[in-house]
């Protein structure tokens, strides 16, 4: 009896964004840099997911925007989530980052 063998190939296709100091997308820009529709955006904001610097006549949002609608994608895609479950995530992980932060910050036992 012979045995069969699959091969699976996976091809990830990346974007690359990088935004210096002072350098500001708005909600459009932000929208194509993440490969989104800018409803998505508005969506974020509405959800307070994302908080843009708040500028007439348009929202402006920088690097740090940029790569945290691609963590929300990134988990909305992973774990099939919706942005309420991925609020609560967010959360964890920033909370997450904060303690590790501060035992990092701590002096050595001993």
């Amino acid at each position: 009896m012979a045995s069969e063998t699959t091969t699976t190939t996976t091809v990830v296709i990346t974007t690359a964004s990088c935004l210096g100091e002072g350098d500001w997308l708005d909600a459009a820009e932000l929208a194509r840099a993440c490969e989104v529709e800018a409803g998505y955006i508005e969506q974020l904001v509405d959800e307070g997911l994302l908080a843009p610097a708040l500028t007439e006549p348009a929202w402006r949002f920088g690097s740090d925007e940029l790569a945290r609608v691609r963590r929300i994608r990134r988990l909305q895609a992973d774990f099939d989530a919706s942005l309420m479950a991925v609020a609560v995530m967010l959360d964890l992980l920033d909370e997450n980052q904060r303690l590790r932060g501060l035992l990092q910050q701590a002096p050595p036992h001993g």
